[in-house]
């Protein structure tokens, strides 16, 4: 039984495509408004407050974000500024295994990581924060932060928890137009047009008018039977597509012992 309804639980958010962190940040704001200011603590484990221990630990990081917020991006752009200079390509490196991975270091990599894990602190860690202030008895606290304005204007505290609830209220309202809107279907492939000897294509073999190639962008590859549009250019017409090898290669040596009975167009 607990079982089947975590599957319907894990079924029905994967359809809304809306992530758990928003449902989480919805229930902190109905507990937030409408639930009565009961006195308790849920992280209160033998004989150790841990929820004071971490909420402590919370106020800090978030109480200090905006230098934290500003180290990281003064950081990220002194890696963009290194980044461009082509006199340290010994930071870019990759290195193939026989494994079939490839394996290295890249700047970039490193840059588009910080900025997710600043996203992340922003969203995620605040959401966190807000679930222990409430599990750890802490409600009387951020009700007096975010609703003392005389109080605190001018306070850090009082601009930032406002700036947090604002933008990660922002994103969930875009993940729930996105959810009603958002669709994922196959691609369908057949008839279009493309360029074979584009980098993203690898020819596997080709005859005449008709060419097996392989697109080896795509994280699972899938292998393409084209015919050649005109005589003039190298733009190809997708006549089937599969991500099984044979099916593909079956359908290009029929369609070449068949050119060849019937004599080449081109």
């Amino acid at each position: 039984m607990k079982e089947k309804l975590y599957d319907d639980i894990k079924n029905f958010l994967s359809k809304t495509k809306i992530p758990f962190f928003n449902y989480l940040f919805v229930f902190e704001i109905i507990f937030i408004i409408y639930l009565p200011n009961k006195k308790f603590n849920l992280l209160y484990w033998n004989d150790i407050d841990v929820g004071n221990i971490l909420y402590n630990f919370g106020y800090y990081l978030y109480d200090h974000s905006i230098n934290i917020i500003l180290i990281i991006l003064a950081f990220v752009g002194l890696l963009t500024l290194i980044y461009t200079k082509d006199w340290l390509w010994f930071l870019e490196y990759s290195t193939e295994y026989i494994d079939g991975t490839t394996r290295g270091f890249s700047l970039a990599t490193v840059i588009r990581n910080i900025v997710q894990l600043l996203w992340e602190f922003i969203h995620k860690g605040w959401i966190i924060y807000l679930a222990i202030i409430l599990a750890s008895g802490q409600k009387d606290s951020l009700y007096y932060t975010l609703t003392n304005s005389n109080a605190n204007f001018g306070d850090n505290n009082f601009l930032l928890y406002w700036l947090y609830m604002a933008i990660n209220s922002i994103y969930l309202i875009w993940t729930i137009i996105y959810s009603l809107g958002s669709f994922t279907v196959p691609t369908n492939y057949i008839g279009t047009y493309i360029d074979i000897n584009a980098s993203s294509y690898f020819i596997i073999d080709q005859e005449n008018e008709y060419a097996f190639i392989k697109n080896q962008i795509l994280k699972s590859p899938i292998f393409y039977l084209v015919e050649k549009v005109d005589n003039l250019s190298d733009n190809y017409k997708i006549l089937d597509y599969s991500s099984k090898f044979d099916e593909i290669k079956n359908e290009f040596e029929a369609k070449k012992a068949n050119n060849k009975s019937l004599g080449s167009k081109f």
